[in-house]
């Protein structure tokens, strides 16, 4: 049986780690949490937390594990336990099972508010009670049922959706054994021993489920890079570029142009009361600033510097690949990147900078081209007051 059980864990890891690494997809993740009551001899109620994995690619297909613990309802006023060495306790109670299932099943719409799905797969169960001495004659003792059940649950069960992360789950369970798993217990009458009997624990589990479970079902997007330049094939505008190739955030060919001098970009600040400039650079959907933007930084943090009553606006703006609210929360974060590597590196008052990021709301080229686009994408920085 270990043999099996490192079969399943050894596929489980090899599917996720094929996902993770060979199948940039969308993936769902669901935890749940839950409980669970068994109708069978005497039944059983579990307290149940499980997860689910969505195969990228094959998305309905998932695997899954669950682990339950808790109470067996057999009624046990008539049992007696005799231990190894022949102390008899008149009371026994406390029944407790401890379960755990390896799951493969089918989910038929993994991303639509109704999802019923199927599971099938191997699990075990292990029991455990409480020996008691009713005379205080002997103290009470745990005693854990020698050997595991296995058993092959089959589940059927239906994800309702209530919010974007959360469902309500309710499921049905059939669990049959492959095997019984049975405890001995002593039969007494008036204290005079008269035999002993067999008791099959799974019986008193129960073969039918029925169990409620809140889930959370997580939705991971990964992203497709096929020439690999870091930007993403459904924001890249050049999607076959060369191994190396220096790109920009559209994943095109990076055309640098040679910076202004420092006195031409004062006479702007001067004269227009605003520089414009297309040369500072980010990491593709980040707001980190790439180490080639550093000198024409570097000359705007010096003029600034030397003009300490000037009070600026730092705009960022973006062309308009993309939506609306990820376009303006990505220019803000650029714009605040671009304030804090100033105020870090030069001796600037923080409180004379503002950052505001505009998104795709303010072009000044179309952005139906390359050309514009780029123009589009732009930091700007205006003397709001001198």
């Amino acid at each position: 049986m270990r043999e099996l059980i490192c079969v399943i864990l050894l596929l489980s890891f090899a599917a996720i780690a094929h996902s993770m690494v060979w199948q940039p997809e969308l993936k769902v993740i669901t935890p749940e949490l839950g409980f669970e009551y068994g109708i069978g001899d005497e039944g059983h109620t579990d307290f149940r937390l499980g997860l689910r994995y969505n195969i990228p690619l094959y998305q309905n297909f998932i695997l899954g594990f669950c682990f339950q613990s808790g109470y067996l309802m057999h009624d046990t006023d008539d049992l007696f336990y005799e231990d190894d060495y022949g102390f008899i306790y008149d009371k026994v109670e406390d029944w407790s099972d401890l379960s755990y299932d390896f799951l493969l099943g089918w989910e038929f719409s993994p991303h639509n508010k109704v999802n019923p799905y199927l599971l099938i797969g191997v699990g075990f169960v292990s029991y455990s009670f409480t020996a008691k001495d009713s005379y205080g004659l002997l103290s009470s003792i745990d005693v854990d049922v020698e050997g595991t059940a296995t058993k092959v649950p089959l589940i059927l069960g239906c994800d309702f959706k209530l919010a974007k992360y959360i469902a309500i789950t309710p499921c049905i369970k059939l669990s049959p054994y492959s095997e019984e798993l049975e405890i001995t217990i002593s039969d007494y009458e008036d204290d005079s021993f008269i035999g002993t009997h067999k008791e099959n624990l799974n019986e008193w589990r129960g073969l039918v489920h029925l169990g409620v479970n809140i889930s959370f079902p997580i939705s991971i997007p990964r992203h497709r890079d096929t020439d690999g330049d870091g930007v993403w094939d459904e924001f890249d505008m050049c999607p076959d570029t060369p191994p190396g190739t220096i790109v920009n955030e559209r994943g095109c060919l990076r055309k640098t142009r040679k910076p202004p001098a420092r006195a031409d970009m004062e006479r702007d600040f001067r004269d227009k009361g605003v520089f414009v400039t297309t040369e500072i650079f980010f990491e593709f959907n980040s707001d980190e600033i790439t180490p080639e933007s550093y000198p024409i930084l570097d000359d705007i943090g010096e003029i600034l510097q030397r003009n300490p009553d000037w009070r600026i606006e730092i705009a960022g703006h973006t062309d308009s690949i993309g939506t609306e609210s990820y376009n303006k929360k990505l220019s803000q974060q650029r714009a605040k990147a671009v304030k804090n590597y100033l105020v870090k590196n030069f001796n600037i008052i923080r409180e004379n900078l503002s950052a505001q990021g505009y998104g795709e709301s303010t072009p000044i080229a179309e952005n139906s081209t390359a050309e514009g686009r780029a123009l589009n994408r732009r930091v700007e920085f205006k003397i709001i007051n001198r």
